[in-house]
C-alpha cells in the first residue's frame, strides 16, 4: 500500500511542475490553428443598393416548406423580372425605376446599421400580374425555376404533389408568355404518376442533346420546336425522384431517405446530358447516373454532415475554377469544371470536388441558424449567397475567408450573430484581429455582405445583368457596368433586392 501512495505523490508533484502558471497566462489568448488559403481570392463584391419592395397580393403568403424556393429571376433588357409563387399561383413582378436609377448611379450610398448590417430603403413596385399558364395548380407551389436553354427562356413551377408546369418562350417573344403568337410560347405539363402525401418538392432542369450547345446565333431564327430538356423532380414524402426527358417520364429513382435538395452536375463531355444528378438525402448526398441500370442508378453516397444535420441546399458552381485564378491556357480543364456546394442544418457551406469527392473547402458558421437557401454569385463564383432559417441573409466566400456568424444570446449583437460587414463600409478592417471569437485564424482576411429581413425567408435567387455602356466605377474608372441582382422573398410579403458590383482591387 505504501509504494502506491509514494507513486501517487511523486506523479502529482511532477504534474504540477509541468503545468503553466494560470496567472501568467490569464491575459493571453490561446493560439488557434491557422488555416492557409490555397486558392486565389478572386474579385470581391460590394453593394450598390439594397431595396425593399412591399408586395400586395390577393392573399397572404403561405409558409410552405423551410427549404422551398419560391422565387426566380430573369433578365429583361437592362433590368430583371421577378417571379414569385404563393399558394397555387405564380406572379410576375416588374421592379420600378428605383433599381434602374440605382444601377445608373455611381454613388452607391448604402445605409449601414449595427455591426455592418446593410439597411434597405423602401422602393415602389412597377406592377404585378398573375401568370395564368402557371397558376391554379393542384397544390401549393414549392419551387420555381428560371433559366435560358438554347434560344428559349424556360420558367417552371412544381407543386407539393410533384406536378410540373414548364413554359418555354422564345427570346424574341414577350417575357411572360401572356402575349404574342401562340408559336412563341410552349407549355409543357408533367403530371406525377400517382398522388401521394403533400410535402417538399424540388426540380432541376438541364438541356440535353444538341439543344445544350445552341448559342445566341439561333435567336434570330424562328424556332420550329421547343428546347430539349431533362427535368428531375424530387418528392420528399414519397422518397423518389421523377425523371422526364422531352415531356416523357424516363424513370423513377427511389432514394433511401426523403430528398431535401437536388442539382445537376456539369458534364466534361460534348453531351450536356452526361453529367450526374446530385440528390441530398438528409445528411448525405447521393450521386445518380440516369443512364445506368445497376444499383438503380446510384453511383456513390457521400456523407457531408455528421450528427444527422440535413442538407437543404445544393448548387453546382461550374465556373469556380476560372474565377479562382486557375489558368486554362496551359492545355488543361474543360469548360464544365466546377465544385458542388452544399449547405444545411450545420450552418456551413461545404464544397465538394468532383474528381475525388472529398471536401476541399468549408465556410463554417455562415449564419446563426440552419441555412435553408443558397445561390451562387454570377459575378464572383468564389461567393455564395446564403439565407438562414430566421431572417438573416449573407454573402461571402465559400472558402471561409469571409468570417463566420459567432454571436449568441449574451453577445452585444442581441443574439443575432456577428454580421459580416462589407469591406468597403467597415473602417479599419485591416486592423481587425485575424483570430476572432469562435473563428479560426484565416490568412485570407474578412469581408462579406449581410442584411436581415423581417420574417422567414421563402426563397433566394440571383442573376447577372448585362453591362451598361460607359459605367463609372467606385475607383473613378470604368468597370464595364457589371452588376448582379440578388433577391430574397420573406413571409411577410416583402421583397429584398440587392444590387451588387465587383469591388475595386485593394492596393
Amino acid at each position: 500500500m505504501l509504494p502506491l501512495v509514494l507513486l501517487y505523490v511523486v506523479t502529482s508533484f511532477f504534474f504540477r511542475m509541468k503545468m503553466p502558471d494560470p496567472k501568467a497566462t490569464s491575459g493571453q489568448r490561446p493560439s488557434k490553428r491557422v488555416k492557409s488559403c490555397t486558392q486565389e481570392k478572386g474579385p470581391d463584391l460590394q453593394t450598390c443598393a439594397l431595396l425593399k419592395y412591399s408586395l400586395k397580393l390577393p392573399q397572404s403568403f403561405t409558409p410552405g416548406s423551410i427549404q422551398a424556393n419560391r422565387i426566380a429571376l430573369r433578365v429583361a433588357g437592362d433590368s430583371c423580372l421577378v417571379y414569385i409563387a404563393n399558394a397555387q399561383h405564380v406572379y410576375e413582378v416588374h421592379l420600378g425605376s428605383d433599381l434602374s436609377a440605382a444601377r445608373s448611379s455611381s454613388s452607391g450610398d448604402v445605409d449601414q446599421g449595427k455591426e455592418g448590417v446593410l439597411v434597405p430603403r423602401s422602393a415602389q413596385v412597377g406592377h404585378i400580374r398573375q401568370l395564368e399558364t402557371l397558376s391554379h395548380m393542384a397544390a401549393e407551389v414549392q419551387g420555381l425555376y428560371a433559366g435560358t436553354h438554347g434560344s428559349h427562356h424556360v420558367l417552371a413551377a412544381v407543386d407539393s404533389v410533384g406536378n410540373v408546369r414548364l413554359l418555354a418562350s422564345s427570346m424574341a417573344a414577350p417575357p411572360s408568355g401572356e402575349e404574342g403568337s401562340p408559336g412563341e410560347h410552349q407549355l409543357m405539363t408533367l403530371d406525377a404518376p400517382y398522388r401521394g402525401e403533400c410535402g417538399w418538392t424540388g426540380l432541376a432542369v438541364r438541356s440535353v442533346g444538341l439543344a445544350a450547345d445552341r448559342g445566341a446565333a439561333d435567336v434570330g431564327d424562328a424556332p420550329t420546336e421547343g428546347p430539349q430538356l431533362e427535368v428531375a423532380v424530387a418528392r420528399q414524402r414519397m422518397r423518389d425522384v421523377l425523371l422526364y426527358r422531352n415531356g416523357v417520364r424516363l424513370r423513377i429513382l427511389h432514394t433511401m431517405q426523403g430528398p431535401t435538395a437536388l442539382a445537376y452536375l456539369g458534364s466534361a463531355g460534348p453531351e450536356a446530358s452526361g453529367g450526374l444528378l446530385a440528390v441530398a438525402e438528409e445528411h448525405q448526398i447521393s450521386l445518380w447516373d440516369v443512364s445506368q441500370g445497376e444499383r438503380g442508378g446510384c453511383m456513390q453516397r457521400l456523407g457531408v454532415y455528421g450528427g444527422g444535420c440535413p442538407v437543404y441546399g445544393l448548387t453546382w458552381i461550374s465556373t469556380a475554377a476560372a474565377a479562382e485564378g486557375r489558368s486554362r491556357q496551359q492545355g488543361g480543364g474543360s469548360g464544365d469544371e466546377g465544385l458542388l456546394a452544399a449547405t444545411g442544418g450545420e450552418r456551413s457551406v461545404v464544397m465538394l470536388e468532383p474528381r475525388k469527392w472529398h471536401i476541399v473547402a468549408k465556410w463554417p458558421g455562415c449564419v446563426k441558424y440552419p441555412a435553408t437557401h443558397m445561390s451562387p454569385s454570377a459575378l464572383a463564383p468564389g461567393y455564395v449567397y446564403v439565407a438562414g432559417l430566421d431572417y438573416e441573409c449573407v454573402a461571402g466566400r465559400w472558402d471561409g475567408s469571409s468570417g463566420s456568424c459567432s454571436g449568441n444570446a449574451n453577445s452585444s449583437s442581441g443574439g443575432h450573430g456577428r454580421a459580416m460587414g462589407p469591406a468597403h463600409l467597415i473602417p479599419g478592417r485591416e486592423q481587425q484581429p485575424q483570430a476572432d471569437d469562435g473563428l479560426e485564424g484565416v490568412t485570407c482576411g474578412r469581408g462579406g455582405l449581410s442584411f436581415r429581413g423581417d420574417s422567414k425567408w421563402l426563397g433566394l435567387a440571383c442573376c447577372s445583368l448585362p453591362p451598361l455602356n460607359q459605367a463609372v466605377g467606385r475607383n473613378g474608372g470604368t468597370d464595364g457596368g457589371s452588376r448582379e441582382v440578388a433577391a430574397a422573398l420573406s413571409l411577410s410579403g416583402n421583397l429584398y433586392v440587392m444590387l451588387v458590383a465587383p469591388a475595386p482591387p485593394v492596393a
